[in-house]
Order: C-alpha cells, then structure tokens, then sequence
C-alpha cells in the first residue's frame, strides 16, 4: 500500500514509518525540516534496504505550506492507501501561526483537517483507503467555540486537549462525510510513550516508541482497519473517547469553522 505519515522525522511517526516500511509498503513521509526529513528516509532504507520513500516537506503551522505540499503529492499522480495524520506539538506558551491561529489547534487540528480535504478527492479514488487520526486520551471533556484562538487567555494544557478532542471531532464527522464511500476513518490514542511532547508537557517518560506506534500501524494494515469505520482506539481496540466527541452539535460547528479557518468552500 501506499501510505503518507505527517510528522514522520521523530518520535512515534518516525517509528510508525520504519514499522511500515519493514511490512513493505511505500511511504511518503512529511517533516517540517528537509535534512531531518531526509535523514529519517536514510535511517529507514538503513534498516529496510528495499524501502521505497519519497519525503515531502511543510510547515504545519502555515495553511499555504500544507497546500503547496498538497498540490506536490497530487502532481506526482500517485495513489494514497493510507493517510496518517500523526504530526503533533505542545506549546508550553501562546504562540500564533502563520495565519494567526493558535498554534496547538493550527498544527494538531486544522493542518490536518485542511491537509486530508485536499488529499480526499485522491484518496476517493481508491477502490478502498484509510484515515487515521492520531489523538490521544488526554482529550478536553468539552469544547468553547468561543476559545479556539485563546480569546479568553492561554493555558498550554488545556489547548493540547482541545486539539486532541477536535481530533476525534473530525474523525467521526468525516465518518459520516464519507458514508457512501469505501473509505475507513478512525482516531486513537498512542499510548503514554517516551516523546518530545511527553517530556516537554509532563516531564515524565512512557513507554516505548514501538507501543506508541502498535495501533497506527494496526489501523493501516490490519483487515479490521480495512473494515471498522468512525471508531476511537487504544492499545488496538475500540475504546470510549470523551463524551464531548460524540455530540453531533460539536462535530457539526467544528467542521464548518475549520472550513472558514482554511477557506475551504466544499460542496
């Protein structure tokens, strides 16, 4: 299959792609840093001298730089199998991306968002295809519209669990989106692993790089992730997100939001 992995140069994406690479698929791998996106496509043939990588490069943080990357996959004419949306940052402090979004929720959510509804089109194409969402349990038990942007003052915890709950939140309105094609969309949680994240937010360790990447890896090859759909998972099984991810309200408004965010006028 051909499988696409955002934030695939660290950490739990960059182990998701050696795993993937080592089962024999072709990977298009995304990394905010050429050199360090070139370098993980060397470490991974290193290991798996039959992979076959080609790397794309994109600040997530800036909308004109997902769509560029965008419009350079779909210039190529390859097929995407699998998206794995896995990319993802922890700002200890307010910070505003390119297009004056807060962060966290610019590069965790509407990069992601932005990125997979400019793919759709090629990924509708195949006769089957996979969205995996990488969230985490650390998801916001509800969600103010009114807060996205940090309107009503910072705090880096709760705007890493908003993004995650946002993730989920566009997981199951996608679901719904794509009801009539053969396409399966799912979220899951990694685990608590050993990451740049964990240690920056929490100042704690986790466990290993290859847990983290147990269930992305499930979802993109198993025949399960070929036929469950709309579903949230941890440790490969279909688990409870947050109760705020199941209301269609707030499925609804964060979808139409993030279309004004990323000027997407969809029919």
């Amino acid at each position: 299959m051909n499988i696409f992995i955002t934030g695939a140069t660290d950490g739990i994406g960059k182990q998701t792609a050696l795993e993937l690479a080592q089962k024999g698929h072709v990977l298009f791998i995304h990394g905010k840093n050429s050199k360090r996106t070139s370098d993980t496509k060397n470490w991974i043939i290193s290991k798996v001298p039959s992979a076959i990588i080609e790397t794309f490069k994109a600040d997530l943080s800036s909308l004109s730089e997902v769509k560029q990357m965008a419009d350079e996959f779909l210039f190529l004419g390859k097929s995407i199998d699998v998206l794995i949306n896995n990319a993802g940052v922890f700002e200890k402090h307010l910070a505003y991306s390119a297009d004056g979004f807060e962060r966290t929720f610019a590069i965790n959510h509407l990069a992601h968002f932005y990125l997979t509804l400019l793919l759709l089109p090629l990924i509708k194409s195949q006769p089957s295809a996979r969205i995996i969402n990488v969230a985490s349990s650390a998801q916001a038990s509800t969600i103010d519209f009114e807060n996205l942007n940090a309107e009503k003052g910072y705090n880096a915890y709760y705007a890493y669990e908003l993004s995650k709950l946002c993730n989920v939140l566009f997981t199951f309105k996608l679901t719904k989106e794509l009801s009539e094609n053969s396409i399966t969309v799912n979220a899951l949680d990694p685990g608590v692993i050993s990451t740049k994240i964990l240690h920056s937010g929490w100042g704690i360790g986790g466990g290993s790089l290859h847990s983290g990447a147990a269930t992305s890896v499930f979802l993109a090859t198993s025949l399960e992730g070929g036929q469950s759909t709309g579903h949230y998972y941890e440790n490969k099984q279909q688990y409870q997100a947050s109760r705020a991810a199941y209301i269609k309200e707030n499925q609804e408004k964060l979808w139409k939001i993030s279309l004004e965010m990323s000027s997407l006028n969809l029919t």
